[in-house]
């Protein structure tokens, strides 16, 4: 189950200052909010009920103030100190229970932010186009050898390098049949812009993969592809542990959807691929 109070802890920063009096008073009562009505909130807070409200419908569009209650009200057993990231005395038990957690509603998350439509979008860029070039910086470029990897395997040709000086080469003596794939946490990082400007300038194809779907990066897109970070605002930055993961299932999304399009070639490939490393490998034995 997607964590309510996870999630608004979670868009504390993007909140205006009346929403985060509100935020605040329902991390710290959560259980006494299931019992009030939204008059007994805003008088307790105080702020209108106006405000209360749109308060709700951030967080539970549909159901409102009733289903924010309900959603309260169903994790009303967690552990208050599972939401924070790691305290100095805490167990390898304690670690685990909110490492895990923390897992979980990055995927939960991702899932309601990743649509199936930018999916098949991307997918179907990836099918036009015979060389698809993967890049990020840092972290992000572990994701972009990742999706290279996997899709090697299926007989697809991806290119990555952390240099955007090599990738920029590539793309401009490959435009007419590639793509770019730019993995960007923040997607504000100056390397995956200036990679993306190119890019559309070239009216290359571009698939970003980040969380931020307003950033600079997000803005020059042909598709985007949004996954959670669900500890972006934490002040240890855990987050390059759950952007990573949140970034690998995003990629997995994207590798299965495409695998399935022709799903008895590419089994065939990656029986053949992993016949060639066995032998291989026996070889050097």
């Amino acid at each position: 189950m997607e964590s309510l109070i996870f999630s608004i802890k979670q868009k504390l920063p993007e909140l205006t200052k009346t929403e985060q009096r509100i935020a605040n008073f329902i991390i710290e009562h959560p259980n006494e909010v299931t019992t009030m009505s939204v008059q007994d909130l805003s008088e307790l807070i105080p702020t209108s009920s106006a405000s209360i409200v749109r308060f709700s419908k951030i967080f539970c569009q549909s159901g409102g103030f009733s289903e924010l209650k309900m959603k309260l009200s169903a994790e009303g057993d967690l552990d208050k100190e599972i939401y924070q990231e790691i305290a100095p005395d805490d167990s390898i038990t304690d670690l685990k229970k909110k490492l895990s957690f923390r897992i979980n509603q990055t995927i939960l998350q991702t899932n309601t932010k990743l649509t199936d439509q930018a999916l098949k979008d991307a997918i179907k860029i990836l099918k036009e186009k015979s060389l698809i070039v993967s890049f990020g910086i840092g972290a992000s470029h572990i994701t972009a050898e990742d999706f290279q990897q996997k899709f090697f395997r299926i007989g697809k040709t991806v290119i990555t390098n952390s240099d955007h000086h090599v990738i920029s080469t590539i793309l401009l003596a490959q435009k007419e049949q590639a793509a770019l794939l730019v993995v960007s946490n923040s997607g504000e990082t100056k390397e995956a812009i200036e990679i993306a400007q190119l890019a559309k300038q070239n009216k290359i194809p571009i698939i970003v993969l980040t969380h931020n779907y307003v950033s600079a990066l997000a803005k020059l897109a042909t598709v985007i592809l949004i996954h959670d970070d669900s500890t972006e605002n934490s002040s240890l930055r855990s987050a390059a542990t759950t952007s990573l993961i949140a970034q690998f299932y995003a990629i997995d999304l994207l590798y299965y959807s495409y695998f399935k399009l022709d799903f008895s070639k590419h089994v065939k490939e990656i029986i053949t691929s992993q016949k060639y490393i066995a032998k291989d490998f026996k070889e050097e034995d």
